[in-house]
């Protein structure tokens, strides 16, 4: 059914696939298997449509699929869901899979394929008119499997349908898509998973930097000894990662790994355990002025670089990123004690920056500006800044370390980092990867410090004279040392601090809607996010019904080792901050807030929620960054809107109601940067402007607001014929 002979891709200099042959026969589920970056996504992008191959054939019964548009391999009973699930996010259910029956193919049989698709995935049936961005990424996933369904497909292409999900989540995914097995449609299925996509797969093909390295049944593949040391975690595989989370790491200054002054060096522990994982170089000072002073050498070629070039080495960075993904998986592991799914969906997001900022590079503009002086024409023009110093924390690692260096890059200055305490490893394989994109020495440096250095190390970077831009993500309390020192020596910041976010529910809200929005929002990555559902403020009666259904998804929120990988909450990335947690919760349950589940022992703890919470407990003001929510009864619109303002922070909010636009006319009275109107707290995307207000800090990271913070805004004049002077 489906011949690939010799098929070649490049990205630019980067071959992702060399000379890789298979086939899928009528009625087979085929499964790819391989590291992330092995070239497996680029076989289905070819397939596909989406990824032109530098040589080779691809034939669907007897057809080429060479040169084909998309539409055209759609109309053949192609359908493609690619990584990331590719859904429409701003449509609804029932329009998402509408478009997927948009095809002359699919309109016969319409409503019973509709019907079929409810049975598989029940979950979509009761949702239909839901906005689709505001499901959990599980359901997203159920939303864009259905959609190609919708087309009539007769080759089904998935492209890690479990990427970023719950365990929980995605053995209801690989249900479904047993079900889909059954029905004698023929798929090609791209995962990380191998265990439960071997357990499907009629045969299976092995893939390792661009080629292929093993193929037979599945059944035998299951029980392969290579196979299992390789992809079902065999002891050869862990004796690998603990080699690997002993190395040495190093300063990376002008292109070259280096120890720093003195060898200096300190620890990170493991949160779960408390083992030594990972050892790094301890800047001074010295070594902070050599990285800036090679940043400072490198920017005036660097520059004048034209757009596509810097466009190409950004590009060549996200590929070099996603193929890096399992050593980040395992150092975010290591490091923060962060799950699998929350690892990989990190290096998901910051490779799609990765490429946002590569569009960025043509989207620096200036303009023309009417003079009332004759034969003046005024420009107002955008030029690189200088050195930018980044300072991104550990938290989500890979998306806050990429977004703190990606449109500094793009719009023409050269970086120095200065990576977190607690994830040195995590950030040093970032910005390997991204200096693999083909930057010039100096352009990117980065420095990694011992915790006791970082006050003297921060303000001597500042205020270097080199040093003309500064961006930090972190904590409020620290943001305002750095907006301070920042202001000292007059170098704009860009602060993107802590937050309290709240979520108003309002009496007509769609409750379950609410309740998986506040499960996503309030414990994603343990809640350590600042934009975490922090506070929830039920408006009247539908308090208690709210309530009712949120005590049981809170309940279902269990932690554990994330090294298993068997829970869906994994560590806290420090014991002070699990102790703080707990703190917090036992100040309020004994001032008479109600405790909804919770429990745990260590740095591992279970989602936690507390009702009827008043301003006198300290979960009222304070972040907690933790697995904990607070519930909040207000009696009016107003009271709650109060209540949501009554925060020194202003960061992110949400608003639910089915009145959208009552809810908006409440989304426009909160004070913080970012509001959603009937979607999670925690949301991000590259083209948007991301920042908050009040404590939560000043200036916008992403999009062309980005390009504003990290670029001078110059006026230049040409004149034309001659001057009259009054002297």
């Amino acid at each position: 059914m489906l011949e690939i002979s010799d098929l070649t891709v490049a990205y630019g200099k980067h071959v992702a696939l060399d000379g890789v042959s298979l086939n899928v026969g009528q009625g087979e589920m085929v499964a790819i298997l391989g590291a992330n970056g092995a070239g497996k996504s680029s076989i289905l992008g070819a397939v596909g449509g989406r990824v032109p191959p530098a040589a080779g054939q691809i034939t669907y019964r007897g057809e080429t699929l060479l040169g084909q548009p998309q539409h055209r391999l759609v109309e053949m009973g192609i359908a493609l869901v690619p990584e990331g699930r590719g859904i429409f996010p701003g449509l609804t259910v029932a329009e998402n899979l509408a478009l997927g029956a948009h095809p002359g193919r699919a309109r016969a049989g319409l409503e019973a394929r509709r019907a079929e698709l409810f049975g598989l995935f029940p979950r979509l049936a009761e949702r239909q008119g839901q906005i689709a961005g505001t499901m959990s990424g599980g359901e997203q996933q159920m939303v864009a499997i259905g959609r190609a369904l919708m087309s009539a497909p007769d080759l089904l292409l998935l492209d890690e349908p479990s990427l970023g999900l719950a365990p929980i989540v995605a053995q209801e995914v690989f249900a479904a898509l047993a079900r889909i097995r059954a029905t004698g449609l023929t798929v090609v299925i791209v995962e990380q998973n191998a265990r439960a996509t071997l357990a499907l797969a009629d045969r299976a093909y092995l893939i390792e930097a661009g080629r292929i390295t093993g193929s037979g049944p599945a059944s035998e593949l299951r029980t392969d000894p290579a196979v299992v040391r390789a992809f079902l975690g065999g002891p050869a595989a862990e004796r690998r990662s603990e080699r690997r989370t002993m190395e040495n790491l190093n300063l990376y200054i002008d292109g070259k790994h280096l120890p720093a002054e003195g060898g200096r060096s300190f620890t990170r522990e493991n949160p779960v355990t408390g083992e030594v994982v990972t050892s790094a170089a301890a800047a001074s000072i010295a070594d902070a002025d050599r990285a800036v002073d090679a940043a400072a050498r490198a920017f005036p070629e660097w520059s004048q670089t034209g757009p596509g070039a810097r466009r190409q080495a950004l590009l060549n960075a996200s590929a070099s990123l996603k193929a890096r993904a399992d050593d980040i998986v395992q150092a975010m592991k290591d490091e923060i004690g962060a799950t699998e799914p929350w690892a990989r969906f990190n290096v998901m997001l910051a490779a799609d920056m990765l490429v946002e900022a590569a569009a960025l590079t043509t989207q620096i503009k200036g303009e023309i500006v009417p003079s009332n002086r004759p034969g003046s024409m005024a420009m107002a023009i955008r030029q690189p800044a200088g050195v930018v110093l980044a300072m991104a924390p550990w938290n989500a690692p890979v998306i806050l370390g990429v977004r703190s260096i990606a449109t500094p890059l793009a719009c023409g200055n050269t970086v120095v980092m200065k990576t977190s305490e607690l994830c040195p490893r995590t950030h040093a394989l970032i910005v390997e990867a991204v200096a693999e994109g083909g930057f010039p020495p100096g352009v990117l440096n980065a420095i990694s410090n011992a915790p006791e250095d970082a006050p003297e190390l921060v303000e001597a970077l500042i205020a270097n004279p080199a040093v003309r831009r500064v961006n930090f993500t972190g904590s409020t309390r620290v943001g305002k040392v750095i907006g301070e020192l920042a202001g000292r020596h007059l170098k704009p910041a860009l602060l993107e601090l802590g937050g309290k976010a709240p979520m108003i529910i309002l009496d007509d809200a769609d409750i379950d809607a609410a309740v998986a929005a506040a499960g996503f929002g309030a414990y994603m990555n343990q809640g350590q996010i600042c934009m975490s559902t922090e506070r929830i403020i039920t408006v009247g009666e539908i308090g208690d019904a709210f309530v009712e259904a949120y005590a049981k998804k809170v309940a279902s929120l269990t932690a554990g080792d994330p090294r298993e990988g068997a829970c869906p909450l994994g560590s806290l990335a420090t014991q002070a901050a699990a102790d703080r947690v707990r703190d917090l919760i036992a100040d309020a349950v004994g001032k008479g807030a109600t405790l909804i589940a919770g429990g745990g022992e260590g740095t591992i703890l279970n989602a936690a929620a507390l009702d009827h919470v008043t301003p006198d407990m300290r979960l009222y003001t304070e972040e907690s960054f933790g697995p904990v929510s607070a519930i909040i009864r207000a009696g009016s619109v107003d009271e709650a809107v109060r209540i949501a303002n009554d925060s020194e922070f202003g960061l992110s909010a949400a608003v639910f109601g089915r009145d959208v636009m009552r809810a908006m006319s409440v989304a426009r009275r909160i004070e913080s940067g970012i509001c959603h109107v009937n979607g999670p707290t925690v949301h991000d995307e590259a083209q948007m402007p991301f920042g908050g207000v009040k404590a939560s800090g000043y200036g916008r990271f992403g999009g062309t607001w980005g390009v504003a913070e990290f670029t001078e805004l110059r006026w230049i004049t040409l004149q034309e014929g001659e001057l009259h002077y009054p002297i």
